[in-house]
């Protein structure tokens, strides 16, 4: 049932959608933040989070994707808190486009070569996975999140840009409570 509804999410970002903006980006990043988990107990994990993302240039200001957000910790080493879900990105200016060179523009065309501003939010399912504490109890949630988000984008190269964004996560409905802060660089790719 879930597999079937992200599939018809991706359907529905992905293949309905004008053509004339089309444009995948991939990126990965890392950053420093930290996940609280609560049930019975309350656990912390970081100092690290790692973010992974595929998206979509839906229109010159908005981007549509799909985020996997987890918190790392280094000691013991563990990654047990995940954010999987679908995100908006709305830009105040436009989204920053791959560097063309001004003889293959159209006369027609208009491209952005700055710093691309940001705000958005995501939406999708949080859970995590710690072991119990020596007397049974857990600190275990699953929910649905909202994730509110604020950064900026920059493209270096035709194929290649940085993005570096501050992402607040939490559950909204759902077992206990799943909730992280996150100040993340990213590396993304675009795919034309």
């Amino acid at each position: 049932m879930l597999l079937r509804n992200l599939l018809l999410s991706f359907w529905l970002t992905f293949a309905v959608v004008p053509s004339a903006y089309a444009g995948f980006r991939v990126a990965g990043g890392v950053g420093l933040g930290s996940t609280t988990t609560s049930n019975e107990i309350s656990e912390d994990e970081g100092p690290l989070t790692m973010l992974i993302s595929v998206d979509y240039v839906y229109h010159s200001k908005l981007i549509l994707g799909f985020e996997h957000l987890r918190s790392l910790a280094m000691s013991p080493p563990a990654s047990s808190n995940s954010f999987s879900g679908l995100y908006f990105q709305w830009y105040w200016n436009a989204v920053p486009t791959p560097y063309i060179k001004a003889d293959n523009l159209k006369t027609d065309e208009i491209v952005f070569r700055d710093i691309g501003y940001f705000w958005g939010t995501g939406v999708g399912i949080a859970q995590s996975a710690n072991l119990p504490d020596a007397q049974g109890k857990t600190s275990n949630a699953a929910g649905f999140y909202l994730s509110p988000r604020v950064g900026a984008d920059l493209q270096l190269t035709n194929r290649m840009g940085v993005r570096g964004e501050f992402i607040m996560a939490t559950t909204v409905i759902g077992t206990g409570s799943v909730s992280s802060m996150s100040l993340l660089g990213s590396i993304y790719f675009s795919f034309n």
